[in-house]
């Protein structure tokens, strides 16, 4: 089997995708997320009708605070990831390129204006905290902190084939497959 090998940019997008995915991690990450948003729509809108029915205006007010705060929690997400994404510019307009191998990952970010400042690095699979197989992407974890970044369109196989090398060489106990 060839190697999985992933080369190309990862953009402010795939940076907000994983941000989503980090708040609520693990093989089921998406349902929870829409549970949550259902769950938080149902509660405002049976406090709503509640205060409908009891004439309780004040069950109106916290509905629409609870929504509201929903809201700019999203927003307020997206705005922090742009400027993560600003901050660490120099990091973000790299042109990534990864590759898996038997033992581990070799890690390179290429600065196509300024070649001194490119980065090499060998990643023994032992060094790794977790791999998790997104939907969109591949995250690798070396740290709880850590992350690496692999979009699935910058892979050199389908998610299909990527998933299956993943099974084969990295630990079961450090791979998670996301839903």
């Amino acid at each position: 089997m060839k190697a999985l090998e992933c080369n190309g940019f990862v953009t402010p997008r795939d940076y907000t995708s994983y941000c989503r995915f980090n708040m609520l991690k693990g093989r089921l990450y998406r349902i929870k997320a829409i549970g949550a948003a259902v769950l938080l729509v149902v509660a405002c809108l049976l406090l709503a009708l509640f205060g409908f029915a009891y004439s309780i205006k004040e069950l109106f007010v916290v509905a629409g605070v609870l929504l509201f705060c929903a809201l700019m929690f999203a927003y307020v997400m997206n705005v922090n990831v742009k400027n993560m994404c600003n901050s660490k510019a120099k990091i973000v307009r790299a042109k990534q390129k990864t590759i898996f191998g038997k033992n581990g990952i070799v890690f390179e970010l290429i600065f196509e204006k300024n070649p001194d400042e490119n980065e090499y690095s060998e990643i023994f699979f032992d060094e790794i905290d977790r791999v998790y197989d997104g939907p969109k992407a591949i995250y690798i974890y070396i740290e709880k902190r850590s992350v690496i970044v692999l979009p699935k369109r910058n892979l050199n196989m389908s998610p299909a084939e990527a998933r299956v090398f993943l099974k084969k060489y990295v630990p079961a106990h450090k791979l998670v497959l996301c839903v």
